[in-house]
């Protein structure tokens, strides 16, 4: 299982992108409103990637991380919702395996649980430290480094 993003854009509250300060820009912003892209999630010749290329990063990264958490705790159902529409990916767990079905398209991806929460946790560890090299105030943000020392990833001091 492979999640990747490729930004299409810096996007803040609309117009005043040079204005956000992303050392304290507040968690619901960084998760509706900021570094929108292309989000790919395949499986082998699976593809069930959102078509619509505009997801926010953040929101992205705490779906993952939430189907990570249940997926390890049990649940046998869950879902990642999208800020932009309606669409979701339903998730439901069958033994040792995750069943992935999104809304907006009739494929789907079974994988083992434990391939999940390894490719959600290099998926958060890669891309938060790409949006933070390319940010380097964003290391300095109390959400980011919160969800880097989730998943294992040192922001620096």
């Amino acid at each position: 299982m492979r999640m990747a993003f490729s930004a299409d854009a810096w996007y803040g509250p609309q117009g005043h992108e040079s204005r956000v300060d992303l050392t304290t820009v507040s968690r619901s912003d960084l998760r509706w409103y900021c570094f929108l892209g292309a989000w790919r999630i395949e499986h082998g010749t699976t593809d069930i990637s959102p078509p619509w290329g505009w997801t926010p990063l953040f929101d992205a990264f705490y779906g993952v991380r939430d189907v990570m958490e249940s997926a390890s705790e049990g649940a046998m159902h869950d879902r990642i919702d999208f800020t932009e529409n309606d669409e979701h990916i339903r998730i439901l767990r069958r033994g040792d395996d995750l069943v992935l079905s999104p809304t907006y398209t009739e494929a789907e991806i079974v994988c083992r649980v434990d391939e999940f929460v390894e490719a959600g946790r290099d998926f958060i560890r890669r891309e938060l430290a790409v949006v933070v090299a390319d940010h380097p105030a964003l290391a300095m943000n109390p959400t980011a480094r919160q969800l880097a020392d989730e998943v294992g990833l040192a922001l620096g001091p």
